[in-house]
């Protein structure tokens, strides 16, 4: 007897095969994309901005604390790239808490002019074009947002499109010109996209060639808003080699605030009286300036209410200032300058 035999279809396996291969080539799809799209970096030491957000020595940084390699924006820097003020953020919006900027608003890494390494850490080592490193000029105001006309280029290297390991480092002489709080940026121009990556370090530059500037005498003291047992302060930020600390607030000779910022709230006060205030800066060596002149306020008498001063498109505001707009008062939630109240976010009715 003849045993039949089974024949075995060759088309039976076909629906698999092709779901693998369609599995597979997915998988090398995604494995490209993602390192194209991964293509991020940071500087790791000394640490930047950002990556002092992460390990959340500095604080209230948004969303830029989780991503310290994301800081990318449109390459070309200086005659492209970030806008003025939105320089560290690499203009991305979800990131703008990184372009406060005072003169405390951020952990300074304490650095000697000279031979100075730079080492960053890159998620995904694309070709590159060029790295570049800027300074704050000698007359930059840490008060300001900052502009590319506060900085000048003092290092470069140049890739040409060659592919850099994960970690880079470069060894630059930092000007030795200048003294105190410096900001330096960093940028990792990737040659086959668009974009770069920026990073912020700010620095607490010392040069024993350069004299330190001792702080300099707290101007422009005004009161944005009295009320009945109360007067606000600010005045115009000091500058110092060495950065400002604190400032030290007297009314009536008498030491009542120590503030970090030019601004100051002074409470608990009796109605319908004058008050005379002066005010010292005290840098981050201990070193104190001069008392300003003095200047006088009164609080409001019983029934007074609280007063504010007409908004000016011109006139700097910091976070707790108080204005008036079209009938309305408005108080500031953060620094800002030219934005309307009633139109922008800063500003908040009360």
């Amino acid at each position: 007897m003849i045993q039949a035999r089974t024949l075995l279809n060759p088309f039976k396996n076909v629906p698999f095969l092709a779901a693998f291969a369609m599995t597979l080539l997915l998988a090398l799809i995604s494995v490209v994309f993602a390192e194209k799209a991964s293509a991020h970096g940071y500087i790791e030491s000394p640490q930047s901005r950002v990556v002092k957000c992460n390990k959340l020595i500095n604080l209230n940084c948004g969303d830029a604390q989780y991503n310290p390699n994301d800081l990318e924006g449109l390459k070309g820097f200086p005659a492209a790239g970030p806008a003025d003020g939105q320089i560290a953020s690499a203009a991305k919006p979800a990131y703008a808490a990184l372009n406060a900027q005072t003169d405390t608003r951020w952990h300074k890494t304490t650095m000697n002019g000279g031979p100075n390494t730079f080492t960053w850490f890159l998620t995904a080592n694309h070709a590159t074009t060029d790295w570049k490193y800027y300074i704050t000029k000698p007359s930059w105001n840490p008060n300001q947002p900052l502009k590319r006309s506060d900085l000048e280029l003092f290092c470069t290297f140049t890739d040409g499109g060659a592919k850099p390991p994960k970690t880079v480092s470069h060894t630059c002489n930092v000007p030795t010109d200048r003294s105190g709080y410096h900001l330096i940026l960093g940028t990792w121009d990737v040659h086959d996209t668009a974009n770069a990556f920026y990073q912020v370090i700010d620095v607490n530059l010392v040069n024993s060639g350069t004299s330190p500037q001792l702080p300099s005498v707290p101007g422009n003291i005004t009161s944005i808003v009295q009320t009945l047992n109360s007067i606000t302060l600010n005045w115009s930020a000091s500058n110092a080699s060495a950065g400002i600390s604190y400032y030290e607030v007297f009314r009536n000779g008498t030491l009542v605030g120590s503030p970090t910022s030019p601004s100051f709230v002074d409470a608990g006060l009796q109605a319908n009286t004058s008050y005379t205030y002066t005010i010292k800066a005290v840098d981050n060596s201990g070193n104190k300036s001069a008392a300003s002149a003095g200047v006088t306020f009164k609080t409001l008498a019983n029934g007074g209410g609280t007063t504010a001063p007409a908004w000016s498109s011109t006139q700097v505001y910091l976070a707790g200032s108080k204005v008036s707009y079209n009938g309305f008062t408005y108080e500031a939630q953060w620094w800002t300058q030219g934005e309307t109240p009633g139109v922008a976010a800063v500003w908040k009715k009360l």
